[in-house]
């Protein structure tokens, strides 16, 4: 038995003739495109899995019963029905897709065609171009290691393919190249600039941030069953407190009875016949606001979202990049983001203080005849105050804060035509999107200015700082013209405080509906101390990747290259203030300095004349041969000639035995036969390769 099994760790990868594949190769094939298809599962359809099963099973029938190979008609079929299959099921092969899913299919489909090792190369090369293309769907931990896990066994691969001996030579050679590579990846990485990708893998189906750009009563509500994250932030300075974590992303200002809308800048525009850039402007600072009213400097790490939103705390006020600032307060990027992207902001933390160019009519329109209950509710209320506006709205906000109005995550549905007339007068519970549609409703009817701010408030703490934003956190709240600036109002705060001071996970009544989406999630047992530490730990991993290495930009490298010549210049400092004389330490480091590298070049020089002068003696190159065939256990008998110790030991040596032959006929061919001068130098060249051939095929001798 375990010479059986030593038997099989040393089979070689292809066989004896050289050319055609053994099963063992092909195996070793079929796992590596099973490790970079699984990198494309999450986001490739699942029938690749049956293709690449039916690819390999076809192969090792062929194998076993000695089948023909597989004619140009069948390898036709396949690709046509491939190329038909993704189409159906994408509807274009143009998008990134359908692009990737071309890609893998091809990659399995070579298996049919793969009977040389020029083929096999060719395969671990289409391998190494889809692991690659996995980065466009993710860049995320689990991804990188997955990536490398399967670069490993193809570089192994190629190593089979170039003649290893034994499953531990395949890999010892494998780990060498790849602790080569990492010095040189880690300088190219910190040092060469970040280039901006030349295409990418956006996730179109679904924005991150949950939110859209018009709601009615009920739609955020919704978020709270989905863990999803938006966003992720860290400040510089204090942290907000729990009712600062007002979160803008954009604004609603158009109501038709049912459900608030967003106004475009270029719809006022045609609206109101006024220009553009009176509601919207690209810079780096806000036009619209002073930058001495910065409360918080944060960076935020944006989840992938197919809208151009930016989420603000408060009013945005300045930004590293250029930015669309748009006058009601909302933060708009030039593009959509496409994957996961740093941005720093600072942000005022309160509403907007900048009249509305829209003017304060347009925030006062209404549907006539639409919700008549509510309309006398205000006009009550209205008389009531005396006509006040701050009077009337604090008497409207202490009626939200009356029974029998609660808040809840699974609110009723609400159809009928006045729809604030049947939440506040017949089932007087809702979610904030209710809240804050009647509010701002009621503010309008009494001719004050108002319009809905749809956002997320709150955010948990990481414990190293960040706050991390999920679709959960989405709110709504009202702003209202007063006093020649916006004010908050959340009638959230007033009904259920607790959802402002701990989160949505604080509301009981329709608790089961929270997370109702995410049944698996994590996050169901934050209340098991050891679970939410492991989740909090694994996210701060993910968070400090995302940053250190993702996020890893123009910004950061020249941060970390002036680190390093700052501690650079203080050892300098440090050292010099050891020794005594001005400036002794440089002439001392340059002297030593000068010599080290004179010795350098005269040892690169000297062994490289060296070098160049044995390849041109073949009784130095075949007496190298035989030293290292001997210390394989492969030595000369006594009186032997070289070429027929290396003839009688070529069967022996495996996958060496050819060039060992080669290398027989090449040294007779320099000692007894008459040679023109450009002819022996070939030969001594041809020799040369011959013998670094055959000692990278059997390798390092064993102690």
């Amino acid at each position: 038995m375990r010479a059986l099994r030593s038997t099989r760790l040393t089979m070689p990868a292809v066989l004896a003739d050289g050319r055609g594949l053994s099963g063992g190769m092909l195996r070793q094939l079929f796992i590596g495109q099973c490790l970079v298809l699984a990198l494309h599962l999450a986001w490739m359809p699942a029938w690749l899995v049956g293709l690449a099963l039916l690819v390999a099973g076809y192969r090792l029938v062929q194998l076993r019963r000695g089948l023909p190979r597989a004619g140009i008609l069948l390898r036709l079929a396949a690709v046509g029905s491939l190329v038909l299959a993704l189409w159906l099921q994408f509807g274009t092969l143009g998008s990134m897709d359908g692009l990737v899913g071309l890609l893998l299919g091809v990659y399995l489909l070579k298996l049919l065609e793969t009977h040389d090792r020029r083929d096999a190369r060719v395969v671990v090369v289409i391998g190494l171009v889809a692991t690659t293309v996995a980065f466009l769907h993710d860049q995320g931990i689990p991804m990188a290691a997955g990536a490398l896990l399967a670069v490993a066994w193809l570089l192994q691969s190629l190593v089979w393919l170039s003649g290893a001996t034994g499953l531990r030579q395949a890999w010892r050679e494998t780990a060498w190249l790849l602790a080569l590579s990492a010095p040189l990846m880690v300088v190219l990485f910190v040092t060469f600039p970040r280039l901006g990708p030349l295409w990418s893998m956006p996730q179109m189906d679904r924005a991150s941030t949950g939110l859209t750009d018009q709601i009615s009563p009920g739609d955020i509500a919704q978020l709270s069953r989905s863990d999803a994250r938006a966003f992720r932030a860290s400040f510089e300075g204090r942290d907000p407190a729990p009712g600062e974590r007002y979160w803008r992303v954009y604004t609603l200002s158009h109501f038709d009875g049912i459900r608030w809308s967003r106004a475009t800048p270029e719809q006022l525009a045609a609206t109101l016949d006024r220009p553009v850039d009176a509601f919207v402007r690209e810079a780096v600072r806000s036009p619209w606001q002073s930058p001495e009213g910065a409360g918080f400097s944060a960076e935020l790490l944006l989840e992938p979202d197919n809208r151009p939103w930016r989420p603000s705390l408060g009013t945005p006020l300045s930004s590293e990049e250029l930015q669309r600032y748009l006058a009601d307060g909302t933060l708009e990027g030039l593009t959509p983001l496409s994957s996961r992207s740093l941005m720093r902001l600072s942000s005022s933390g309160s509403p907007p203080t900048n009249s509305p160019p829209a003017g304060e009519r347009w925030y006062r329109l209404l549907p006539e005849d639409a919700n008549p209950r509510t309309r006398a509710l205000a006009e009550r209320l209205w008389r009531e105050s005396g006509s006040d506006p701050d009077a009337y709205l604090e008497a409207m906000m202490a009626r939200f804060g009356e029974a029998p109005y609660r808040y809840t995550l699974s609110p009723p549905r609400l159809v009928g035509e006045h729809r604030v007339d049947d939440f506040l007068f017949d089932s007087q519970a809702g979610y904030c999107t209710h809240y804050a549609s009647a509010a701002a409703v009621m503010a309008r009817m009494a001719g004050i200015p108002a319009r809905v701010v749809a956002g997320f408030l709150g955010g948990e703490r990481n414990p190293d700082g960040h706050f991390t934003v999920r679709d959960y956190d989405g709110h709504a709240w009202v702003e209202v013209w007063r006093n020649g600036a916006w004010q908050r109002l959340d009638p959230t705060a007033v009904i259920a405080p607790e959802r402002v001071e701990q989160g949505t996970q604080a509301v009981d009544d329709g608790a089961e509906a929270f997370l109702a989406d995410a049944r698996f999630s994590p996050l169901r047992m934050r209340e098991v101390d050891w679970a939410n530490r492991l989740r909090q730990e694994w996210e701060r991993l993910e968070y400090r990747w995302q940053r250190g290495v993702i996020g890893y930009q123009r910004e950061s490298r020249r941060s970390l290259m002036a680190q390093l010549v700052s501690w650079w210049r203080e050892a300098w400092a440090r050292l010099d203030a050891l020794l005594p004389g001005r400036g002794s330490l440089s002439t001392a480091l340059s002297l030593v300095t000068t010599l080290v590298v004179a010795a350098g070049l005269a040892l690169l020089a000297h062994r490289g004349w060296r070098h160049r002068r044995r390849q041109g003696d073949e009784r130095w190159l075949v007496g190298h041969l035989q030293g290292w065939l001997a210390r394989h256990g492969l030595a000369a008998h006594p009186g032997e000639s070289p070429a027929s110790h290396l003839r009688r030991v070529a069967p022996q040596a495996g996958p060496a035995g050819r060039a060992l032959e080669e290398c027989a006929r090449d040294l007779e061919r320099l000692a007894y036969a008459p040679l023109e001068e450009a002819e022996r130098h070939q030969r001594r060249r041809r020799l040369s390769n011959r013998v670094a051939e055959v000692c990278r095929r059997l390798g390092r001798p064993r102690r």
